[in-house]
């Protein structure tokens, strides 16, 4: 099963500095590594024996204290070792799940967690694309 996954990210320098022991300067490069190098460590698609490719495009700029990041990818995973690893059906639709669960992982990553960060993510269904977009409260919601 492949799926395309495009994300856009928005992170405070001094959020990611702060929270992760970074100087201010080397924000940018090191929130790019740590994503990119990450995507393949998420358990699930390890366990599946999936793999994430770079592809499309990657921008990397500073705007008012903020990284703005774009990275795509192309997404792999056998069909019947990724529902058994989740647990799904694997006579059903696979494909949402997928890459809504790489989305998720990459936009609750230990060092981006606790940061400001906001993500948006677009993929691909087979029923059209989806968009979404994480915030600081999505990853942690409030209890009432």
């Amino acid at each position: 099963m492949i799926a395309r996954l495009e994300t856009w990210w928005r992170v405070g320098v001094d959020s990611f500095a702060e929270d992760n022991g970074y100087d201010v300067a080397e924000v940018p490069r090191e929130l790019i590594w740590y994503v990119t190098a990450s995507i393949t460590d998420i358990k699930a698609l390890d366990e599946a024996e999936g793999w994430a490719y770079g592809c499309g495009s990657t921008s990397l700029r500073v705007v008012a204290g903020q990284v703005h990041m774009r990275l795509d990818w192309r997404l792999e995973v056998e069909r019947a070792a990724w529902a058994e690893v989740r647990g799904l059906d694997p006579r059903t639709s696979l494909r949402r799940d997928f890459a809504e669960h790489i989305a998720h992982e990459l936009i609750t990553l230990p060092s981006v967690c606790e940061t400001d960060a906001v993500m948006t993510a677009r993929y691909a269904t087979g029923r059209g694309p989806v968009r979404r977009t994480w915030t600081y409260e999505d990853r942690h919601p409030t209890t009432h």
